[in-house]
Formats: C-alpha cells, sequence, structure tokens
C-alpha cells in the first residue's frame, strides 16, 4: 500500500485543510484493503479448515483402509501358513506311502522268493516221497513172499499210516495180528499192537522203540522183527 506524506508546516501557515479529505480518503481506503485482506485471510482460512477437514476424513480413510489390508495380509499369512503345513503333511504322506509301497514291493518280492523255494521244496519232497513209497511198496513184496507180511499204505493230507498184516498165509490168523505205524518228518512211531501184548514182551520191544516217542525207519524195521518173532513164540502157537 502506498505512503501518504503530507507537509505539516505549509498546511499550518497556509491554513490549507485540503490535506483532512485526503487523509481521509487515504484511511478509507486504507480500511478498505484492511477489510478486504481479512476477508481474503478469513476466506483462506476458511478453506484452509475445509481441505484440513477433508484431508483428516481422507487419512482417517487411509488408515481404516490399511488396517482392513493388514488384517487381510495377516489372514493370508495364516492361510499361507496352513497351506504350508498342509503341504508338509501331504509330502510327508506321500514319503510314507511311497516307504510303504517299497516295503510292499520287497515282501512281495521276497514272498514269490519263498513260493519258488517252497515249490522247490515240494517237488524235492514228492520226489523223496515217492521214492520212500516205491521202497516200501518194494519192502512190501518182500515182506509178503518171505515174512509172511502184509502192508496196507493208508496216506491222508496230515500224515501217513501202515498197517502191517502178520501170518497172511493163514486165513484164521492173517487179520489178527497187526501193528499200526505212524510217519511224521521221515520218522515213524507205533500206534497201536494187536493182539495187545504182555508187560514183559512190551519191555522187550522198549529195547528198540521207545512208544513215547517217534522212532527212525531202521528202528522201527529191527521193531517189526522182533514183534514177529514175539507173535509168533508166545501168541501164535497158543490160539
Amino acid at each position: 500500500m502506498e505512503e501518504f506524506s503530507c507537509d505539516i508546516v505549509h498546511v499550518l501557515q497556509n491554513r490549507d485543510f485540503s490535506v483532512l479529505q485526503k487523509l481521509m480518503l487515504y484511511c478509507s481506503n486504507f480500511r478498505a484493503k484492511i477489510a478486504a485482506k481479512v476477508e481474503d485471510a478469513t476466506a483462506y482460512e476458511v478453506e484452509y479448515m475445509g481441505k484440513r477437514t477433508e484431508s483428516v476424513n481422507k487419512i482417517s480413510e487411509l488408515q481404516q483402509e490399511i488396517e482392513t489390508l493388514q488384517c487381510e495380509v495377516d489372514a493370508i499369512k495364516l492361510q499361507q501358513k496352513i497351506v504350508d503345513k498342509k503341504i508338509i503333511n501331504a509330502v510327508k504322506q506321500q514319503e510314507k506311502l511311497e516307504e510303504e509301497i517299497n516295503d510292499a514291493r520287497l515282501k512281495r518280492d521276497n514272498l514269490s522268493l519263498e513260493m519258488v523255494d517252497l515249490q522247490i521244496e515240494s517237488e524235492k519232497r514228492k520226489e523223496k516221497k515217492i521214492l520212500t513209497w516205491d521202497a516200501i511198496k518194494l519192502a512190501c513184496y518182500t515182506y509178503k513172499q518171505n515174512l509172511d507180511f502184509r502192508i496196507q499204505l493208508i496216506n491222508s493230507k496230515e500224515s501217513e499210516q501202515i498197517k502191517i498184516y502178520f501170518f497172511i498165509h493163514d486165513t484164521a490168523t492173517k487179520d489178527k495180528y497187526f501193528v499200526y505205524l505212524f510217519n511224521c518228518n521221515n520218522q515213524w512211531k507205533v500206534e497201536e499192537i494187536q493182539p495187545m501184548l504182555k508187560t514183559e514182551h512190551l519191555n522187550d520191544l522198549k529195547e528198540l522203540v521207545n512208544f513215547s516217542n517217534q522212532s527212525e525207519v531202521s528202528d522201527i524195521t529191527a521193531f517189526l522183527c522182533k514183534l514177529r518173532y514175539i507173535f509168533l513164540k508166545y501168541y501164535l502157537n497158543t490160539k
């Protein structure tokens, strides 16, 4: 704003009071300019307060959005942890299943090998059994021709039995004197003797065969010869 200047001495000496009107006009202009400045300042303050309020509201909205986003991020992180845990568990389960599959394959292979071994062993046993029974049949024929024996083969899935009849050439005695033999794991056991023997004769036989345990074929062979001798000497001639 321009400055107001006047010569006071000149005004007083010449009584020129026109300067007062200039001063009044100057003051009026000055007040108008001050009022305009105040009005501008008030308008600016109002505008500033509006913008400030708008900014505060915007900041509040942004803060809420940030908090919402943070919650969503936390939820995503938690969900990611859950997914990672599930993935880890799935991987462990897959590894466990693969291990079980490998174990099952190994067991299957072992069982296959065992089955092959069992089949081979079964074939060997069949061959051995055939040879054993062929030998028994040959023995049956020999016993029948030379020792007056008849051997009946009784073969089942659980066990093998033979029933040996003595003195078969005599119709009166061929079915009365016999012994049952039981075979298990290539060992024989005496099951029954008919007719029943006296105690002293059983004791004589126990020297060859232990009646409470299974005996080998060589013992049974000696036992049969001894039994035939006892029948012939002590029982057959007394009938």
